[in-house]
């Protein structure tokens, strides 16, 4: 796709949505069906992004039922599939569970990737990809104020904003000895979330020196 054939150029719009993963996804299909003119812009270069990265252990907690007592795609089936996006076209209902292998109820990460994927081109949901937010302010005019939001393509502006990019950034909680334990988005797979840190005494209940290769001792 060519400079000139990427969607939403920067300029104003009447709401501008960032991210491109499902909660992006959704409000762009809701408005674009209210006939409301809106702006999409996302850093990844294709939908889902965030699944790329993330769930560490690769599952979703949500669950989708290939095999349930209501007919796929229904809205009675909505119960079952917590992970396929909502759409009144019949096409792009009840996406995921056809994308799944049958290994488990809880996609993997690969497999709502695809979901999210699907549904964006069979909903005709278009986003400017490549597009990576930098900063917001706050603008007060006579037109009501709003939001200029910046890009590595320009400055955006719109009345309203929605922001819906999910785990975007790796995050460690302060706390002595974080700083020497990485960040699960900084593993593969096959490491183990687990760091040995070196014995600490322990102050409490007179017990001796502890590791974390073994519990605390319990409080009196």
């Amino acid at each position: 796709m060519t400079e000139s054939t990427r969607p939403f150029p920067p300029g104003s719009y009447p709401v501008v949505v960032i991210g491109s993963g499902p909660g992006g996804i959704q409000v762009s299909y809701a408005l674009r069906r209210n006939g409301i003119e809106h702006a999409v812009i996302s850093e990844d270069p294709s939908p889902g992004g965030m699944f790329r990265r993330w769930p560490h252990f690769q599952r979703l907690l949500s669950w989708t039922k290939p095999h349930a007592p209501e007919p796929v795609g229904s809205r009675a089936y909505e119960r079952y599939d917590w992970n396929s996006l909502l759409a009144d076209e019949p096409e792009a209902r009840a996406l995921q569970p056809g994308l799944m292998d049958g290994t488990s109820y809880f996609p993997s990460r690969p497999e709502m990737e695809q979901n999210l994927g699907l549904f964006a081109e069979r909903a005709g949901i278009a986003i400017r990809y490549g597009c990576r937010w930098t900063a917001t302010r706050r603008i007060d005019d006579a037109e009501g104020g709003g939001f200029v939001v910046e890009t590595t393509d320009g400055e955006y502006r719109a009345p309203v904003l929605v922001v819906a990019v999910g785990v975007a950034e790796p995050y460690s909680p302060p706390g002595i000895g974080m700083d020497r334990i990485p960040c699960s988005s900084s593993r593969t797979v096959s490491e183990s979330p687990f760091v040995s840190l070196p014995s600490t005494s322990a102050t409490r209940s007179g017990s001796s020196a502890v590791s974390n290769d073994s519990p605390p001792a319990s409080s009196p």
